[in-house]
Protein backbone atom coordinates (compact mmCIF):
# COMPACT_ATOMS: atom_id res chain seq x y z
CA UNK A 1 0.00 0.00 0.00
CA UNK A 2 1.48 3.35 -1.04
CA UNK A 3 -0.59 5.62 1.18
CA UNK A 4 1.24 8.69 2.49
CA UNK A 5 0.15 8.68 6.13
CA UNK A 6 1.59 12.08 6.93
CA UNK A 7 -1.17 14.05 5.20
CA UNK A 8 -3.55 15.45 7.83
CA UNK A 9 -6.69 14.00 6.23
CA UNK A 10 -5.25 10.50 6.28
CA UNK A 11 -3.98 10.95 9.81
CA UNK A 12 -7.56 11.87 10.74
CA UNK A 13 -8.83 8.70 9.03
CA UNK A 14 -6.43 6.56 11.06
CA UNK A 15 -7.42 8.41 14.25
CA UNK A 16 -11.04 7.42 13.53
CA UNK A 17 -9.94 3.88 12.73
CA UNK A 18 -8.05 3.61 16.02
CA UNK A 19 -10.97 4.91 18.10
CA UNK A 20 -11.81 1.69 19.93
CA UNK A 21 -14.54 3.21 22.09
CA UNK A 22 -16.40 4.59 19.03
CA UNK A 23 -16.06 1.22 17.31
CA UNK A 24 -17.49 -0.61 20.36
CA UNK A 25 -20.30 1.85 21.05
CA UNK A 26 -21.58 2.22 17.50
CA UNK A 27 -20.07 -0.21 14.98
CA UNK A 28 -22.34 0.89 12.13
CA UNK A 29 -21.75 4.62 12.57
CA UNK A 30 -18.02 3.94 12.99
CA UNK A 31 -17.93 2.01 9.71
CA UNK A 32 -20.05 4.59 7.89
CA UNK A 33 -17.74 7.44 8.93
CA UNK A 34 -14.60 5.55 7.93
CA UNK A 35 -16.04 4.82 4.49
CA UNK A 36 -17.35 8.38 4.08
CA UNK A 37 -13.97 9.85 5.01
CA UNK A 38 -12.10 7.49 2.67
CA UNK A 39 -14.49 8.31 -0.18
CA UNK A 40 -13.97 12.03 0.38
CA UNK A 41 -10.20 11.53 0.28
CA UNK A 42 -10.54 9.55 -2.94
CA UNK A 43 -12.90 12.07 -4.52
CA UNK A 44 -10.58 14.96 -3.61
CA UNK A 45 -7.62 13.18 -5.21
CA UNK A 46 -5.89 12.36 -1.93
CA UNK A 47 -6.11 8.61 -2.62
CA UNK A 48 -5.94 6.50 -5.70
CA UNK A 49 -8.41 3.67 -6.25
CA UNK A 50 -6.15 0.93 -4.83
CA UNK A 51 -5.45 2.91 -1.67
CA UNK A 52 -9.16 3.60 -1.24
CA UNK A 53 -9.86 -0.12 -1.56
CA UNK A 54 -7.21 -0.84 1.07
CA UNK A 55 -8.81 1.62 3.51
CA UNK A 56 -12.25 0.20 2.75
CA UNK A 57 -10.99 -3.28 3.49
CA UNK A 58 -9.56 -2.13 6.83
CA UNK A 59 -12.88 -0.45 7.67
CA UNK A 60 -14.90 -3.51 6.63
CA UNK A 61 -12.74 -5.86 8.71
CA UNK A 62 -12.92 -3.57 11.74
CA UNK A 63 -16.71 -3.42 11.38
CA UNK A 64 -17.07 -7.20 11.25
CA UNK A 65 -14.81 -7.56 14.29
CA UNK A 66 -16.76 -4.90 16.20
CA UNK A 67 -20.04 -6.67 15.47
CA UNK A 68 -18.61 -9.99 16.58
CA UNK A 69 -17.31 -8.38 19.78
CA UNK A 70 -20.71 -6.81 20.46
CA UNK A 71 -22.48 -10.14 20.04
CA UNK A 72 -19.96 -11.89 22.27
CA UNK A 73 -20.29 -9.18 24.94
CA UNK A 74 -24.06 -9.62 24.89
CA UNK A 75 -23.73 -13.40 25.14
CA UNK A 76 -21.34 -13.01 28.07
CA UNK A 77 -23.56 -10.47 29.85
CA UNK A 78 -27.10 -10.25 28.43
CA UNK A 79 -28.09 -7.56 30.96
CA UNK A 80 -25.83 -4.90 29.43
Amino acid sequence: MSIERSIPELAAWYAQYDDVSYRRESPDAYHHELIRTAEALRDDGGLDWDDWLALKQLADEAHVNALQEAVQAHVNDPDT
